[in-house]
Formats: structure tokens, C-alpha cells, sequence
């Protein structure tokens, strides 16, 4: 039969390995705490009856676990501040379930084939990273013969901002057509209000996100079948985290009902090789600040 010892208020049963609900080694009136000894040259600590720290054969320090995978074993949820100083070596770390807070890896450190499973906080990527990427191909298409800007329906992209010091890079390419002495333009409405135009025209001039480049029809027709791309980026600083639409507006200004803007077609529309059907696109970047 086992025997008990009794020294300054501790108790333990000299004869068990022990458990972690009942440990060989705990205090006075308190069963479920203490050390037990789960397998051979093997310690370890448990608190409420649950094991918490283990010692194994090999000197590997497991929290909250049972195997080791490496010399520090940490499973479930990591969070405050953690500094290792001199010239420290991380092997193939896994980390699992949910980390937060601070790493610092002090002197010379070298990490090799690290795996990282779950999601990684917007907050915590490094500035410049893209946080998320919206993306509208525009495959109407759509006339104007009049200098009176009109959206251009389908044509934009809705994005949410993750934090309000974040940046949206807005990537647009369009395809314009011509007839006669038509300019067609477009500019650029974040939630209604026009942003990354030009700034210098005067007068009757025209300040522009993107400009499609006319040639004068001229006596061969030119114009008929004419048609190309034009491309711009543009980095926005909406300052907020609400949502935001930014949206094409279309217009053709000097133009009368023989001088016509296009997007996405050609003037004629002959059953040819030449008559070729494109698509526009807008894409929204949301960048890390």
C-alpha cells in the first residue's frame, strides 16, 4: 500500500506516476495541481487537472501540449511579447491557431522553412503590402455625341477600406472609338465626386481622366474603324473605412450627330475581321499605409 508524507503542508504519494487531474506531487487540499510524471525522464506540471507545461527525455519544453515538435512547443492562443537575444536559430516553426503581439528576433537570427497556417491581421502586414483587389471588366458598349459627362452604367467598383490611412490604387484601361471629329473622354467619380483629372484647362477646355486620341477622319474614312486603348494609374487617399464606389462617367465633347464617341466598339459594324469586340476594366488595389 502507498504511503503518505506530510512536509510543510505538502502532500504526495511516493509510489504514482500521477496524472494531471491527480498529480504525485501537489499541495494541501488542492488534489488537482501540482508535478506528475507521465512517462519515462519525463515531468511535468498541471493546474485544475489540466497538464500545462511538460519536461520530456530529450529536455524539449511543450505548454499546453502533449507532443513536441521542436525544443519550444507552443499550442493554442500566443499573444504579448516575446524577445529571443543573442543569435537565435528558428527550424521549421509552425504556428498555429491565433498569434498576437509582439516578435522580436534579437542579434543575428536565421529562420528556415517557417509554415504559418491561418490569417495574418491587415494591420500587421508591412507598408506596400495589397490588402485586397476589386475588379470590373466592362464588356458594354456605349456612344455619346454630347459634352455633358454621364455615367457609364456597369462600368465601376466598390471597395471597402480596412483602415482610413490606407491608399486605393485605381487601374484603368479603356477602349475608345471615333467617328468624324469626335473627343471622347471620361473621368473618374469617387462616390459621386470626380477625382485624378487633369487641372490646367482654361476656358472651353477639358480636364480629363483619360483622353481617347482622335485622328482626323480626313478624306479615307479613318475614323470608321479606328479605335484603341488608353490606361491610367491612379494612388487615392480616401481617408476613411466607409465604402466607396468609384465609377466612369462618359462624354464627347465637339461633337454633333455626325462627330460620335465610343467605348468598346468600332464606328462601323461590318461582318468582318477587322470589326473586333474588346473589354474595359477597372481594378481598385487596396495598399497597406
Amino acid at each position: 500500500m502507498a504511503s503518505i508524507i506530510k512536509v510543510d503542508q505538502i502532500e504526495t504519494d511516493v509510489n504514482l506516476t500521477g496524472s494531471a487531474s491527480a498529480p504525485s506531487l501537489y499541495p494541501m487540499n488542492d488534489t488537482n495541481t501540482g508535478v506528475f510524471f507521465p512517462a519515462a525522464d519525463t515531468v511535468a506540471i498541471s493546474t485544475g487537472g489540466t497538464e500545462r507545461l511538460r519536461v520530456n527525455s530529450s529536455g524539449n519544453l511543450v505548454v499546453t501540449g502533449t507532443t513536441s515538435l521542436s525544443n519550444v512547443t507552443v499550442s493554442g492562443t500566443v499573444s504579448g511579447t516575446y524577445t529571443l537575444g543573442g543569435t537565435p536559430t528558428i527550424t521549421a516553426p509552425v504556428l498555429s491557431g491565433t498569434t498576437t503581439g509582439t516578435y522580436t528576433l534579437g542579434g543575428t537570427p536565421s529562420l528556415a522553412a517557417t509554415a504559418l497556417t491561418g490569417t495574418i491581421a491587415a494591420a500587421r502586414l508591412p507598408v506596400g503590402s495589397v490588402l485586397q483587389v476589386v475588379y470590373t471588366h466592362y464588356t458594354g458598349t456605349v456612344s455619346s455625341t454630347s459634352a455633358s459627362l454621364v455615367d457609364v452604367s456597369g462600368f465601376s467598383a466598390a471597395i471597402t477600406p480596412s483602415s482610413s490611412s490606407n491608399k486605393i490604387l485605381v487601374m484603368v484601361t479603356i477602349y475608345f472609338g471615333f467617328f468624324n471629329d469626335a473627343y471622347p473622354y471620361v473621368t473618374l467619380k469617387r462616390n459621386g465626386t470626380t477625382i485624378g483629372s487633369g487641372v490646367n484647362a482654361t476656358g472651353n477646355q477639358v480636364n480629363s481622366f483619360l483622353s481617347g486620341t482622335n485622328q482626323h477622319q480626313g478624306a479615307n474614312g479613318v475614323s470608321l474603324y479606328k479605335y484603341g486603348p488608353a490606361a491610367k494609374n491612379f494612388l487615392d487617399s480616401p481617408g476613411t473605412t466607409a465604402a466607396l464606389t468609384y465609377q466612369i462617367a462618359f462624354a464627347s465633347p465637339y461633337s454633333t450627330a455626325s462627330e460620335i464617341g465610343y467605348i468598346n466598339r468600332q464606328h462601323n459594324t461590318d461582318n468582318g475581321p477587322y470589326i473586333q469586340s474588346v473589354g474595359s476594366s477597372i481594378t481598385l488595389l487596396e495598399i497597406a499605409a
